[in-house]
């Protein structure tokens, strides 16, 4: 029997597609149902599931695998929860168990490849194409993880894309304003997220500064500005932390970017600018954060104590500054001399 070769479009698509086709592009493309099978026996393609097809020799990669189960549950199938996270290169998700979802009632069709999520409505603008893979956008995300996850990793990946700029604040926002006309699930943590930081919000440049926020947070001192333009008469530059009251400003020096003599260098160039122009400057370690925590409250507080005695009488307004707290560091970070966590003040 005389074999009929893939088309070229159906190749092409497989192409574009990490080495995938759907058989309804091949059947509408004229390849009868005999001669597929024929294709698949003589190894000219292999059959992954009833509607999809695998060029052979191509790449068995994470992206194949989830575009597969994309294609599988179609039509209006996209990659969403951790997969989603992951292809959006948010750190600690998996591409595997491919989760999928789609809008319910559009198909019966069920699916093998992946764990399959099916919701009220996708809208269009909620979804996108991310390397040739149907997924949902960074927004509709945030709200699946606001919805699956503890709502402090779910924070913690919104940054993460916030600071990427996958999302912003107004996106976020209008994102709100359409999923509110559905009541979907994680929606009040996602709207409590986002009011608590506010469509100007400037997420932390990295897990160091998240860490050192949460130090300071824990010793009950109040919140620092995170990566503010800063200097005198003239602009001296972006400065980690600065206090939202006092010249107080605070440079978390990592190990992999403040350790060549040329960023020493620098740093001490711009540091010794901010404090000809009034400001106390804390510098503190990468191993102070994470592991010398009580280190960094005693130098802030004694910072504090120095921005304060330099301030004219009428610069403070507003509540009082908290009384600063000893602590005692134990292996979960810090408890007070009584062994209670501190109360933020």
């Amino acid at each position: 029997m005389s074999t009929v070769p893939l088309p070229a479009i159906v190749l092409e698509i497989a192409e574009r597609q990490h080495g995938l086709a759907l058989v309804h592009a091949a059947r509408t493309a004229g390849v009868t149902r005999e001669a597929l099978r024929h294709a698949v026996r003589q190894g000219d393609a292999e059959q992954l599931t009833a509607r999809v097809l695998r060029l052979p020799g191509t790449p068995r990669t994470g992206h194949q695998r989830v575009l597969a189960a994309v294609l599988d549950a179609s039509p209006g199938a996209f990659a969403c929860g951790h997969t989603a996270a992951s292809l959006w290169g948010i750190p600690g998700y998996r591409l595997t168990p491919v989760h999928v979802t789609r809008s319910r009632g559009m198909t019966g069709r069920r699916t093998r490849l992946a764990v399959l999520h099916e919701v009220k409505s996708l809208l269009p603008r909620h979804v996108t194409v991310l390397e040739a893979i149907p997924i949902v956008r960074p927004e509709r995300l945030a709200l699946e993880l606001c919805a699956s996850e503890y709502p402090l990793r779910a924070a913690r990946a919104v940054d993460d894309m916030w600071r990427r700029r996958l999302l912003s604040g107004r996106s976020l926002r209008r994102f709100v304003d359409d999923a509110s006309v559905h009541g979907r699930g994680g929606l009040q943590v996602l709207r409590t997220l986002l009011d608590d930081r506010g469509d100007d919000y400037v997420p932390p440049a990295s897990n160091l500064e998240s860490r050192f926020a949460a130090v300071i947070a824990r010793a009950g001192l109040p919140e620092m500005r995170r990566q503010v333009d800063s200097g005198g008469d003239v602009w001296v530059g972006r400065v980690d932390f600065r206090d939202a009251r006092l010249p107080l400003i605070v440079e978390v020096q990592s190990e992999r970017y403040h350790t060549a003599l040329t960023d020493k260098q620098a740093d001490r160039v711009r540091l010794a600018a901010l404090r000809a122009a009034g400001f106390v400057v804390v510098e503190v370690t990468e191993n102070q954060v994470w592991h010398r925590p009580e280190e960094v409250v005693r130098l802030i507080e004694g910072a504090r104590r120095a921005g304060l005695r330099n301030l004219p009488r009428n610069w403070l307004s507003g509540p009082p500054i908290p009384r600063q707290v000893p602590w005692e560091r134990d292996s979960a970070g810090f408890t007070s001399p009584a062994g209670r966590p501190a109360r933020r003040q």
